[in-house]
């Protein structure tokens, strides 16, 4: 005598058991929406059988994404957000020139949508009409780190637009969000500009972060006349991943799809973007300078000088940095007197540093310097991580400090190589022509 048995595993799958008692053969019918969508057919015991390996399937399948998708993506993710994952604030000590350390130079604050923040700009030289500069600052600092370089291009006969970044400084955003946002925050404030109907021909000047922004941003329709990168990377992958072989050696390479995993979620389709697509996509001139010591975005992995072969626009000029005074991430602009001073300040932070933390010199990451001041977080009591990922436990009292910074000759350290300044516009003005 045959059993009919009927199940409902929802309102629209049902399962109908035949079995035949005699010799327990079942036939297993399962139904989606009234059609007909599976069916098993053999003895009791051997769908037990069956069921048993499915189960045993489903079990070396979740340890499977246990070991090798939830854990990688865990650490990457989290060691990720030690550095892009916090916001970079506008630093209390500066041992560079602030706009408040000048009064010759008048600015007007303006606010612009990017992504789901407001971001501040600042519009310097409203009174001048020769073209428009866009400064786009580098990565853990804001459009203040570059008031050097705006100064000089105000006295140019410039207007100048500089902005603080997602999560940086005075705009909005929890996080930095990653290598790629530059580019598109530099896309909101291009369209910000457009929208004020200047007039103004307008050139690009971006260090590193910015350095990456002012290229790629070549693959958008913005009208650009002529850009200038200083220590700019290609692809943002590269630059991970160098920061990851510098972390975890031989392994990094392991940590490079999860990476990438991490940055297609976070940017979509713009984690593809890089410098020299958008460097080839045009043929306005374009300048690319670093230096051969540049410890950050190095010269031959990451930097977009290292894929010079892979360029075909034919108005690109390289420059390479090799003197001690300016071939590094920072100095670059540096005048040999300026980048001497730094390294003498250098020094006395970092003995400063060693009083009131647990920092040795045998073992204190490469940004335990006065440019990276900000990045560390070093103010009294608090915790500091970086790029490298160290820990760094902080005590030094506000007050010394505070001593410290106003030992500091702002001047003479902010002063700018104007043989180099003065190429660089130069080779601004030619693009009016």
């Amino acid at each position: 005598m045959a059993v009919d048995v009927l199940k409902y595993i929802d309102k629209d799958t049902q399962v109908r058991i035949l079995s035949s008692q005699p010799k327990k053969n079942v036939l297993v019918l399962i139904f989606y929406k009234g059609v007909l969508f599976s069916n098993l057919c053999g003895r009791l015991k051997e769908l037990k059988i069956l069921m048993k390996h499915i189960k045993r399937i489903i079990l070396l399948f979740s340890i499977f994404l246990i070991l090798f998708i939830v854990i990688p993506m865990t650490i990457t993710v989290t060691v990720y957000n030690h550095t892009f994952g916090r916001r970079a604030e506008s630093p209390p000590y500066r041992a560079f020139l602030r706009y408040g350390d000048v009064s010759a130079y008048a600015k007007r604050i303006v606010h612009f949508p990017s992504g789901g923040n407001t971001l501040t700009g600042y519009i310097y030289g409203e009174e001048n009409y020769k073209g428009l500069i866009v400064v786009s600052h580098s990565f853990g600092d804001g459009a203040e780190g570059y008031f050097n370089v705006i100064m000089y291009f105000v006295d140019k006969g410039w207007r100048v637009f500089a902005y603080d970044k997602t999560g940086s400084h005075n705009s909005e955003g929890r996080a930095t969000r990653g290598l790629t946002q530059s580019v598109l925050d530099l896309d909101a404030a291009l369209t910000f500009i457009n929208e004020q109907n200047w007039g103004l021909p307008i050139m690009l000047f971006g260090h590193s972060w910015g350095g990456f922004a002012s290229t790629a941003i070549l693959n958008f329709d913005h009208d650009i006349k002529a850009v200038v990168s200083l220590a700019g990377y290609n692809h943002p992958m590269q630059v991970l991943s160098d920061m990851s072989r510098h972390s975890i050696g031989r392994f990094s390479g392991i940590a490079t799809p999860y990476l990438w995993i991490h940055q297609r979620f976070l940017f979509g389709s713009y984690a593809r973007l890089n410098a020299v697509d958008g460097i080839n996509s045009r043929d306005i001139p374009i300048k690319i300078i670093h230096g051969t010591a540049d410890w950050l975005i190095l010269y031959d992995s990451a930097g977009i000088i290292a894929y010079r072969d892979n360029i075909t626009n034919p108005n690109v000029v390289f420059v390479t940095h090799e003197a001690d005074h300016h071939n590094c991430h920072m100095n670059l602009l540096m005048t040999e007197d300026a980048s001497a001073y730094i390294r003498e300040i250098n020094q006395r932070f970092t003995e400063l540093l060693y009083s009131y933390t647990d920092i040795r010199s045998d073992d204190a990451c490469i940004f335990t310097c006065i440019h990276f001041h900000h990045v560390h977080m070093i103010t009294n009591g608090n915790l500091g991580r970086c790029f490298c990922s160290q820990i760094y436990t902080c005590s030094i009292p506000a007050e010394v400090l505070s001593e410290f910074y106003a030992s500091i000759d702002r001047n003479r350290l902010s002063a700018l190589n104007i043989t180099l300044m003065d190429e660089i516009n130069a080779f601004f003005e030619i693009a009016l022509e």
